[in-house]
């Protein structure tokens, strides 16, 4: 009798065809790499070779533990399961710190750079370059949203790492376009603007030319004359949150200025849901894995708001997700 395969993942279209094209690369010059936008899957990717080739180890680098962790949560829940068991997975910062002997101890077939512009980092960098250096005949696969480090004199790390070996590119609009992603709905609002008001109003007064006071003060006029007729936060968060009992991610720049989100929730939700669902997430709270967990299986009558310091910025996919907040600094929310 002929022995039964049991597949595990399978791969949605433009993503096999990535692999396909990855897997045909590497044959050829050992190096390939994937740039699709977040939420195509692009881990799955890296995870189909496992898969295929369970025999071979395959060292998995990534930014963090957090997205690793999720990347497996997301793949368990789509594949009855399944969790691939020849993985070596380290951080990019637990990397740089490894010595010649424990690198040896890892001997990969397969190295794969998730996220892999953040190899650009000056000491990530090194630990990448040192491990990449003792294992020169390894095929290395590379996942990411972009390969260009813009603030970083425009790097493309596609060159630097993989020689321009780019087996599959794709842009946002074009996912969006392919029907694989959905078109995001934007909208952008001033929640505080008396001190920037008064800032603007110090500069036009001590402005030593004449005509300079004068533009000022018509400029001024007229954003006072917007700001009154502009709806306020409650109303245009019960304009446009159309799911009334979804989930929503809340992204701050810091304790406290998430502290201050926070204490405007009951304001700025009141007329969609009088009490909401809160939680937090963020890297020096031992209980971030409880929070996070809860906020993805409540599945409650009310709305629910999970809000972030820099732990889900890049590589983290939940379900269910209704929207994202970015409340900046500058009194801005999107």
């Amino acid at each position: 009798m002929a022995r039964r395969v049991y597949i595990a993942i399978s791969l949605f279209k433009h993503n096999m065809e990535a692999y396909e094209s990855a897997l045909s690369m590497l044959r050829e010059t050992g190096k390939a790499a994937i740039i699709h936008p977040t939420g195509t899957g692009k881990s799955f990717i890296g995870f189909k070779i496992c898969e295929d080739f369970p025999e071979s180890t395959v060292c998995w680098l990534s930014p963090s533990e957090y997205i690793f962790k999720t990347q497996i949560e997301n793949l368990k829940a789509v594949s009855n399961g399944y969790t691939p068991q020849n993985i070596k997975f380290f951080t990019y910062a637990k990397l740089m710190n490894m010595t010649k002997e424990e690198l040896l101890k890892i001997a990969p077939d397969y190295i794969i750079l998730d996220e892999f512009h953040r190899c650009g980092a000056e000491m990530w960098g090194l630990g990448v370059q040192k491990l990449l250096q003792l294992y020169s005949k390894t095929s290395i696969l590379g996942l990411s949203a972009t390969a260009v480090r813009y603030l970083d004199n425009q790097r493309d790390m596609s060159n630097e790492l993989f020689d321009g070996n780019v087996a599959s590119e794709m842009a946002l609009g074009e996912a969006i376009v392919r029907g694989i992603l959905n078109p995001p709905k934007y909208v952008l609002s001033v929640f505080s603007y008396q001190k920037e008001l008064e800032k603007y109003e110090q500069r036009i007064r001590f402005a030593k030319n004449k005509a300079v006071r004068d533009a000022g003060e018509k400029y001024l006029e007229a954003i006072r004359r917007a700001l009154e007729k502009a709806d306020g936060m409650d109303v245009i968060f019960d304009k446009h949150m159309t799911d009334r009992k979804g989930k929503y991610i809340v992204f701050c720049a810091n304790f406290e200025h998430m502290n201050e989100m926070i204490d405007l929730a009951p304001m700025w939700f009141a007329k969609v849901d009088k009490n909401p669902h809160i939680y937090t997430v963020y890297s020096d709270d031992s209980t971030t894995s409880c929070e996070f967990a809860a906020f993805k299986s409540d599945e409650s009558e009310h709305l629910k708001l999970l809000y972030c310091i820099d732990m889900l910025n890049e590589g983290v996919h939940v379900e269910d997700v209704c929207g994202v907040i970015y409340c900046s600094q500058y009194r801005e929310f999107i």
